[in-house]
């Protein structure tokens, strides 16, 4: 993203969750300043989206303010980049902070490591400025030999703690797996070092999906929508995020297209698309909003740098899969309960889920609704399962 600088069964029991979820879907290049407007963001609120990543430059603070107030009315926050906030933040942040619709600010994205102490002065200037609201830095994947060598990439963990030196509030990262050739083989490796991070840190992780095809990042389905956001999930994400929800301008290296809104304002075939999975996700994120995420391993194919399941979870008696690319096994505790979130691998193929589980073990549908668990199971591509297991 450096290019832009620029998720019925028997008897049914309701569920104690509560219903709104401070887990936030963002969009990453939201929507731009000449479409920034009431009708627009009603839109994007429509398409599930409750906060938009904006890239407004230069404009004035009162234009800014007036934008702030037309995302108030749609029931949405922004994320705003824009020079009176990252290069006058003594400016700009005060007339702006106490708005209720903005969510926080952009500094940078994906700082090359030689970089992150100049970030680590600029993030300290905004940050000051306003001490509630966050200070956004997304920063780069660990795509292995697939970053440019110029970047001078060390191990991905010496990067990821260099980046926790800024101080930001939460770990945001980019990474898109699924490309016309099949899955990146670094994604969990590198889920698994974020996850770990934001263990050794105590600050939360913000993970994308990618909506927006270009180059050889093939167009979305839901089946691979759900595999990255529900593995961002089985991980412990606190906020998904998707590249992106308003067509970037194609450049010679990137041909973006076909994002859930077009370059030139009008919807295309993935806003339908994204408005479902999101409807879709918005009825899990209360059970993953501060979940504590006590296991992540993987079934049948391991991964460099991830678990192999060796013990089935708590009341659970027999746990088998039949997949080409296996499962997500993620246990979870939430509200003084324990749940097993199981994530097929696979967003081409179906998955074949065979449980034996102990009487007081259910299933949870997408509403978070209990019902009675069964000894087998169909999982569709990428889709995931969720089992209450005390």
């Amino acid at each position: 993203m450096r290019r832009l600088h620029l998720l019925f069964l028997n008897i049914v029991i309701f569920s104690i969750l509560p219903v709104q979820a401070k887990i936030p879907i963002v969009a990453y290049y939201g929507i731009p300043l000449e479409y920034s407007n009431a009708s627009r963001f009603k839109e994007f609120k429509e398409a599930g989206f409750d906060v938009s990543i904006c890239f407004y430059d230069d404009t004035p603070v009162d234009t800014l303010l007036r934008i702030l107030d037309d995302a108030q009315e749609s029931g949405i926050q922004l994320l705003i980049s824009s020079g009176w906030i990252s290069v006058q933040p003594h400016v700009g942040i005060p007339r702006l902070k106490n708005h209720p619709a903005l969510y926080g600010y952009f500094l940078q994205d994906e700082p090359w490591p030689k970089d992150i102490q100049e970030t680590i002065r600029r993030y300290r200037a905004m940050a000051k400025q306003d001490t509630k609201k966050p200070t956004y830095v997304n920063l780069l994947p660990d795509y292995g030999d697939g970053l440019p060598r110029e970047i001078q990439m060390p191990p991905y963990k010496q990067y990821l703690k260099q980046a926790s030196a800024i101080g930001l509030p939460f770990i945001s990262f980019d990474f898109y797996p699924i490309r016309d050739f099949g899955i990146r083989e670094t994604w969990y490796s590198c889920l698994e070092d974020v996850r770990h991070e934001s263990l050794r840190t105590g600050k939360p992780f913000w993970a994308f999906a990618l909506c927006t095809p270009h180059c050889d990042y093939p167009q979305p389905t839901i089946e691979s929508l759900r595999l990255q956001i529900y593995s961002n999930l089985a991980y412990g994400a606190q906020a998904i995020e998707y590249f992106t929800y308003w067509t970037p301008k194609p450049t010679d290296e990137w041909n973006f297209h076909d994002a859930p809104i077009s370059i030139d304002g009008r919807r295309t075939k993935n806003y339908p698309l994204v408005k479902r999975m999101n409807q879709e996700l918005r009825g899990l994120l209360p059970l993953f909003d501060k979940a504590e995420i006590q296991t992540v391993n993987h079934m049948v194919k391991i991964p460099e740098g991830t678990t192999k399941l060796k013990r089935i979870p708590t009341n659970i008696k027999k746990l088998k899969i039949t997949s080409r690319q296996g499962a997500i096994i993620s246990t979870f505790k939430k509200n003084g309960h324990l749940y097993m979130a199981v994530v097929n691998k696979d967003y081409q193929s179906d998955m074949e889920l065979y449980i034996s589980a102990k009487r007081n073990v259910t299933m949870l549908t997408k509403q978070l609704k209990e019902t009675t668990i069964r000894t087998n199971y169909k999982i569709g591509g990428g889709d995931m399962l969720i089992f209450k297991l005390k």
